[in-house]
């Protein structure tokens, strides 16, 4: 498959808003009900400032969106960093795609002395991530706006150094 990774600009959010429901509707359906799903959305917010401090990529293919994600530096600790936003779109699922943003990210976040990784996962991200290296720390049920409840999992992950995922070695 023909993939790029680019940094994401404003005129991206439409085409990145419309991937994100579409990737959560059907991507999620198997875990959620949909009207968990649809009012869980709200919960996705921030892209816009992600674009901002340039810490926002998107994958394409053939000139279309075909995934999202980025980064937030922990600013109270500055050697952490939240990974926010990650989408794909459900016709390029389980094809390297998530695989792909992910390591960009991480790459980034390495350049910039992160240390560690954390997110929040959907039960349909969780053994994605789970796979990626990434470690359960909280379970727990968020609460939304139509009364009913989401289930997410934090989780996080301990960056390797460039040096180290070149050569292979493992800590």
């Amino acid at each position: 498959m023909n993939l790029s990774i680019r940094r994401a600009t404003f005129e991206d959010i439409s085409h990145t808003n419309t991937l994100i429901s579409k990737s959560a509707l059907i991507l999620q359906a198997q875990y959620y009900k949909k009207s968990e799903i649809e009012t869980a959305l709200e919960l996705v917010s921030g892209i816009e400032e992600l674009i901002a401090v340039d810490s926002f990529l998107v994958a394409e293919h053939e000139k279309k969106i075909i995934g999202c994600g980025g980064w937030t530096i922990d600013i109270s600790a500055s050697q952490k960093a939240e990974l926010r936003g990650f989408f794909v779109h459900p016709d390029f699922a389980r094809k390297g795609v998530a695989t792909y943003l992910l390591t960009e990210c991480e790459n980034e976040c390495l350049l910039r002395g992160i240390e560690t990784l954390y997110l929040t996962a959907t039960l349909s991200g969780e053994p994605f991530y789970k796979k990626c290296g990434f470690s359960e720390f909280e379970r727990f049920k968020q609460n939304l706006s139509n009364g009913e409840t989401f289930e997410l999992v934090k989780m996080e992950k301990q960056m390797q150094s460039l040096t180290q995922r070149s050569s292979g070695a493992r800590l």
